[in-house]
């Protein structure tokens, strides 16, 4: 009796809809203040200023004009986040102390090839940094030449019917290491892919999702989500939308590459439907759900 009330106000009210969507902000705010940089609680958010130094840090190596020992301080600060964030044991972030080394390298190795002193980075750091380097840091690019874009783009197609083929789940991390070429924010690459093959599982998430309502079933669905522990004050709270959006549509590209059909399906956010979600794929609480796709 109760849920047919309920239910009544919300269809024949505006007062109805104004408070449900209510509720749904209020949901979305306790989860980003909870989840994001805001929480200085939280341990993660030593990785988010990692991340974020690192950034800073390789867009004044790429300057055409580079003042003269620049990034001294951001380097020190960077080298005591890493330590506090290395001592935490149960980090989830493990790339972002590596790309904190690389960069470390490759800071060092740019000053030293302008006659800078480098004596204020700890030498066994250093050494260690030297060792355990990674593709980082800043790169010099030549004229491009065009490529047929035009085509790419005027040929994708979202795909609604599927043939009964199994899927190479070896294709689907391939197109996935490709989308990952899409930017990010402060190249933080909060963007996630939960893909899932499980026959059941596709069945529960289609019957679920009304989006999915006259598909044929597809052999996989990917969750693209965004990572909140990425994100550090309410200027950002959007922020998760950009950059998974700009790399869903790299990953629908990057699909269509290996020739494997697909179709985005929006997401709505609802408690319920977020949990439900998030127990079937192995979905963090921390990340926000951006899209799934079928393919």
């Amino acid at each position: 009796m109760l849920r047919a009330i309920k239910r009544f106000i919300y269809q024949r009210t505006g007062y109805g809809k104004s408070r449900y969507l209510n509720f749904l902000y209020r949901y979305d705010m306790k989860r980003y203040l909870y989840y994001s940089g805001m929480n200085k609680e939280n341990p993660e958010t030593l990785a988010t200023q990692i991340r974020i130094l690192i950034h800073s840090i390789e867009k004044g190596m790429s300057l055409s004009e580079v003042k003269v020992g620049f990034g001294r301080e951001k380097i020190k600060e960077l080298i005591s986040l890493y330590r506090r964030y290395e001592e935490y044991a149960d980090r989830k972030d493990e790339q972002a102390l590596e790309l904190a080394r690389s960069t470390v390298h490759e800071y060092a190795v740019f000053q030293e090839r302008k006659g800078m002193d480098i004596s204020f980075i700890p030498t066994g750091f250093l050494a260690e940094c030297r060792e355990q380097s990674i593709v980082t840091g800043a790169v010099k690019l030549g004229t491009k030449t065009q490529g047929d874009f035009q085509n790419v783009a005027e040929n994708r197609h979202s795909v609604r019917s599927y043939s009964k083929q199994k899927i190479d789940t070896e294709l689907l991390v391939r197109a996935i290491k490709l989308a990952q070429t899409a930017p990010s924010a402060c190249n933080r690459q909060a963007t996630h892919v939960f893909a899932c093959v499980n026959e059941q599982k596709i069945q529960q998430v289609m019957d679920m999702h009304g989006g999915f309502r006259g598909f044929d079933k597809p052999a996989a669905i990917l969750a693209v989500t965004g990572d909140f522990a990425l994100y550090q004050n309410e200027y950002e709270r959007n922020t998760v939308f950009v950059d998974g959006g700009i790399f869903l549509m790299n990953l629908l590209y990057a699909l269509d590459h290996y020739q494997l059909a697909a179709c985005p399906v929006i997401w709505g956010a609802e408690p319920d439907n977020d949990h439900h979600l998030n127990e079937l794929f192995g979905i963090l609480p921390s990340h926000m759900i951006i899209s799934l796709v079928a393919v």
